[in-house]
């Protein structure tokens, strides 16, 4: 890798003559312990002073980045002239920077980065190879956070996304229930509205659940509690389902926005929530019956964040920088406490693919011991759920989560402990096929994560233990559309164990 850079410190005064011969000393002593730690690499450093001004020429060929030679330079410069000089360090500013490097493909088609000037492709002697030009302007504080070394990274991302698309995903069956008595091949959805169970509202894959149903829910409720949470000794809690950005930042779920896996619904707040600075708009859809969207779109902020996509991120800002006692481990907690939203692609998707979901989230928290154990017990209860209580006829998969596909800080060599620790429940759905070559519904997953969240959140265990974390989700609107479509409407064909949940179930409203 080659880096060219071209800055300059700003003084907060004039230097003395009599400084030349300390920075020469300075520059050629820093230069020769950088050119030791990199022995096989080049490193070379050129310096003028013009008034307050302290240009740098900083080249490197496989050394150290020139960015982060300037970054230690201040440091150390500021010591040596601060004391000697009275004279201070304002900061720094780039006037050219530019890194070549090698990578693997040439992109289908030229884009751009932030924080970038250009990006020029090329080939020589049989290898690829980027310039990357990064913007003067960027700020110290970016130069500070790694931002360089993303936009490097980067660039190999999106070439390998547009050449290959998302990566694909390790699918293997680990588990098969066996075929399960049937009794129907008609679609859920169409079965469920026929007989008034649920109804589409006017705003897209956005379901009212009517008491049949929502019966239906709480028997589920309560299996999940026998079954899973009371025998484990889970609590269970109230997490938020408004998530502002520093949660999403953290959790690296802001990475992959709308890249595939990630999509939420976006939170606005008013810039002035008085009467009067809304009175127009008031006034507006009171004669007009319409919604003024332009109007508002003027009034409101850029989004603060979005709508809980799953309750397991905005869990974590409640353990955020704190260290846990030992006595307190493992935490076991569940959630269901509201809807969650994804902005699902298109709009004519059945009750089993909805933007408004009712999701039950199992979070834990402990030593890798723990944490595994943990996953294993909830796995297996699990898979008593879908066995014993709804007799559905499923499979478990392991899975590369699209979490990890997101994640640009993940080593491939990482893939096999982390895809052994996340299994999919997927139904079969007979009315979408043969069982070999139709598609399954994924009705809930559980995930062994690692430490990807404590380290994200900053959160430490007594005795610096290593803490992991694991996670599990699943909807009543995916496990009723799984049940619906083996089992039917008719209660007569309906396991004992289930039917113990509910008394009966309430009689529809008729239409005329």
């Amino acid at each position: 890798m080659k880096h060219q850079l071209n800055a300059y410190f700003i003084l907060s005064g004039e230097l003395p003559p009599e400084s030349k011969e300390d920075l020469d000393e300075f520059f050629i002593q820093f230069s020769e312990k950088i050119q030791q730690s990199k022995k096989e690499g080049k490193f070379d450093i050129a310096w003028s002073i013009k008034k307050s001004e302290l240009a740098l020429k900083i080249s490197s060929i496989d050394s150290i980045s020139p960015h982060v030679a300037i970054l230690r330079i201040r440091k150390q410069l500021a010591a040596t002239i601060g004391k000697k000089y009275r004279v201070g360090l304002r900061g720094f500013k780039f006037k050219y920077y530019k890194i070549t490097t090698e990578i693997d493909d040439q992109p289908i088609k030229e884009f751009t980065l932030p924080l970038t000037k250009k990006l020029t492709f090329s080939e020589k002697e049989g290898k690829n190879w980027v310039e990357i030009q990064i913007d003067p302007e960027i700020s110290e504080d970016f130069v500070e956070k790694g931002t360089i070394e993303r936009i490097v990274r980067r660039v190999s991302e999106k070439i390998s996304k547009q050449k290959y698309g998302a990566k694909k995903e390790h699918h293997e069956i680990v588990f098969y229930s066996g075929e399960k008595e049937l009794f129907t091949k008609e679609n859920p959805t169409q079965l469920m509205q026929k007989a008034n169970w649920i109804q589409r509202t006017n705003y897209r894959n956005q379901w009212i659940l009517t008491p049949t149903l929502t019966t239906l829910s709480e028997a589920l409720k309560q299996i999940m509690v026998d079954y899973i949470y009371k025998p484990l000794g889970f609590d269970q809690m109230m997490i938020p389902k408004l998530v502002d950005w520093s949660v999403w930042l953290k959790s690296e779920h802001a990475e992959g926005l709308y890249q595939g896996g990630f999509e939420p619904y976006f939170v606005v707040q008013p810039k002035e929530p008085t009467p009067e600075y809304f009175e127009e708009i008031a006034d507006y859809i009171t004669v007009t019956k319409t919604i003024p969207n332009d109007m508002l779109s003027e009034k409101v902020t850029a989004p603060i964040g979005g709508l809980s996509y799953a309750q397991c991120p905005p869990f974590w800002p409640w353990l955020q920088g704190r260290t846990l006692a030992k006595e307190s481990l493992p935490i076991k907690v569940y959630d269901w406490s509201g809807p969650t939203y994804r902005y699902e692609s298109g709009s004519a998707y059945g009750f089993e693919r909805v933007d408004e979901l009712h999701r039950i989230e199992t979070l834990f928290i402990g030593t890798p011991e723990q944490t595994k154990k943990i996953g294993k017990d909830v796995r297996n209860k699990l898979r008593d759920v879908f066995e014993k209580a709804l007799d559905l006829e499923f499979r478990e998969a392991r899975v590369l989560p699209w979490w990890l596909q997101q994640s640009a800080r993940e080593d491939e060599e990482d893939l096999d402990e982390l895809v052994v620790g996340t299994i999919d429940f997927e139904a079969y759905m007979p009315y979408r096929g043969s069982r070999k070559k139709s598609e399954w519904l994924e009705i809930q997953n559980i995930s062994i994560i690692g430490q990807k969240y404590p380290k994200g959140f900053s959160v430490k265990a007594e005795s610096n233990l290593e803490l992991w974390s694991g996670c599990g989700g699943g909807s009543f609107e995916r496990f009723l559309t799984a049940f619906i479509s083996q089992k039917g409407l008719n209660p007569d064909d309906w396991p004992t164990e289930f039917k113990k949940y509910f008394d009966k179930l309430p009689t529809p409203v008729k239409f005329h």
